[in-house]
């Protein structure tokens, strides 16, 4: 059983929701006058420097329509999965629409990633953007100890 798996100095960056149809999640959550988000992006694992599923370069190209928004003081990212096999693909497919991964900054991800890989919790989802050399985000499999949650750590800024 891991009782803490959150190190010194996480800090809570968004909540993961995984959907169907990203505007009509928007429109949703907005009828409800309860979310305000900014502009949607795409996600393009061929884009990546690395973008890594379960280890491996995604065949096919990983397309993920997203947008980050706020709902109150809680950040939240919509994720809509296009095209590939992705976590988010996964969940959706799995439990449908809801909160899929709880996204913390870190000030040293791969010291966090490592330390919790250590501990049982494997690295599921690796991303390398164009242009950097080191990840700027990883997903932890923590399915299996919190309920159907993932732990995505972003290194922060």
């Amino acid at each position: 059983m891991h009782e803490d798996i959150a190190g010194a100095g996480w800090k809570l960056h968004h909540l993961g929701i995984p959907v169907s149809d990203l505007d009509q999640a928007m429109a949703d959550y907005r009828g409800l006058g309860i979310a305000s988000f900014g502009e949607p992006f795409l996600i393009d694992s061929s884009r990546a420097a690395e973008y890594l599923v379960y280890g491996k370069r995604p065949d096919p190209v990983v397309t993920t329509r997203g947008v980050m928004g706020r709902m109150g003081a809680v950040g939240v990212e919509l994720l809509q999965p296009l095209t590939g096999h992705t976590v988010h693909r996964e969940l959706l497919e799995q439990s449908g629409s809801g909160v899929g991964h709880v996204a913390y900054t870190v000030d040293d991800l791969e010291g966090e990633a490592s330390r919790l890989e250590a501990v049982g919790f494997p690295v599921i989802l690796s991303i390398t953007p164009a242009g950097r050399t080191g990840r700027s985000a990883v997903y932890i499999d923590t399915r299996g100890s919190f309920s159907n949650l993932i732990v995505e750590l972003i290194q922060a800024a």
